[in-house]
This record gives structure tokens, C-alpha cells and sequence, in this order.
């Protein structure tokens, strides 16, 4: 596998990435909480999980779960309802969410909460799994080591999940910079609370 194609494959990676969607909203709603600092922690979990689905599917478990509608469905329902969680504990914390997001809070989440929630949002997809088991073929090159080739991938995708979620935290540090009223502050984690109950929600009644 050519230089040219890990640009390539980063380049696809990165642009699908950018649309908005429960990762990259986690991302954002901490780092407009704790700052971009505690942020990386979440885009940690983030890149974490992504390179655990990336390996998953270059194990062939991408297509288990392509083939097998009764696990899909399992783990893609599980996942929805996590979002839905997060999304209405999101709303419903949200005065309390303004009230620690001062240039001098202190907050009490850990950077261990952090990065476990940046990573169980990120794994709660189960379609990032087909994606990448779709997605890896493109860029093998016949005769070279398979191995080699896949495990560069998977950095490749680790990378890519990282620094997007690292946008998206500063992003959100970028807000919190701006010590906008805490009614404005609110409505936003209500919105982002909101945001992620609607994708729960699609995840759960879109067709596989």
C-alpha cells in the first residue's frame, strides 16, 4: 500500500467524519463544558472505539454482522437507546451544565467518564463496522501484505476519528470562550441534548 493511497483513504475517512453526528456532537458538547484540554480525552474514546470497529471489521466481523439481521439488530437498538439516554439526561441537566462551564469551574466528571463516553458513543454505531468492511477493499493492493495493509488502515481511521473530534472540541472551547448568558448556554446543551435523541431515534427506525 502506496503513500498516495493512505492519503486517499484518509481523505475519504475525513470528509464522511465531518458530518455532524453523535461522535462528533459529544465532542463538542465537552469541549464547550470542560475546554478543549479535557476535550482530547473524549475524542480519545472516540478514536478508540473507531479503531476497535475498524479492526472488528477487518476481521470479518463486518460481515457477521452485515449477514446476521438478529445481532445488527441488537446492537444497533442497544445503541440507540444509549443515545436517547444521553440526549434526555443531556436536557435535563442542562441549567446545571451552564452552571459548571465557567472559565473557573470545577468540574466533577473524570477524565476516565470522558473518554468512555467519547468511546461508547463512537461504538454504539454499528453500521461504522460495514462501513469500514465496504470501505478497506478500495485501497488493498494485490500482492503486497495484507496484514501490513490493514493495520495501516486502521491507524489511518484511528487518526482521522481523533483529529476530527479534536475539531469539534475546539469548536465547542471556542463557544465557551465567548461567555455567552447562560440562557443562551442552555438552550445549547438543550438543542445538543435534543440533537442526540433524534439520532437515536433514527438509528433506531432506519432501515438496515
Amino acid at each position: 500500500m502506496n503513500f498516495e493511497s493512505l492519503i486517499l483513504l484518509f481523505g475519504a475517512a475525513f470528509v464522511v467524519s465531518l458530518i455532524p453526528g453523535p461522535s462528533t456532537l459529544i465532542a463538542f458538547a465537552h469541549g464547550a463544558r470542560f475546554g478543549w484540554g479535557r476535550s482530547l480525552y473524549t475524542a480519545l474514546g472516540n478514536s478508540s472505539a473507531s479503531a476497535v470497529q475498524a479492526i472488528a471489521a477487518t476481521a470479518g466481523l463486518g460481515l457477521v454482522i452485515t449477514t446476521s439481521a438478529t445481532l445488527f439488530l441488537i446492537i444497533k437498538y442497544v445503541g440507540a437507546a444509549y443515545l436517547i439516554w444521553m440526549g434526555i439526561q443531556m436536557w435535563r441537566s442542562a441549567a446545571e451544565l451552564v452552571e459548571t462551564t465557567g472559565m473557573n469551574g470545577v468540574s466533577e466528571v473524570s477524565n476516565r467518564n470522558l473518554f468512555s463516553s467519547g468511546f461508547t458513543i463512537a461504538a454504539s454505531n454499528p453500521k461504522a463496522i460495514a462501513f469500514f468492511t465496504a470501505l478497506f477493499p478500495q485501497f488493498l493492493t494485490a500482492g503486497n501484505d495484507g496484514f501490513l495493509q490493514l493495520a495501516m488502515m486502521v491507524c489511518v481511521i484511528a487518526l482521522v476519528a481523533f483529529s476530527v473530534a479534536v475539531l469539534y472540541g475546539l469548536a465547542g472551547a471556542w463557544l465557551r470562550s465567548l461567555e455567552l448568558s447562560k440562557k443562551i448556554m442552555k438552550r445549547i446543551y438543550r438543542a445538543t441534548g435534543g440533537l442526540f435523541v433524534v439520532s437515536g431515534i433514527g438509528l433506531a427506525t432506519a432501515r438496515s
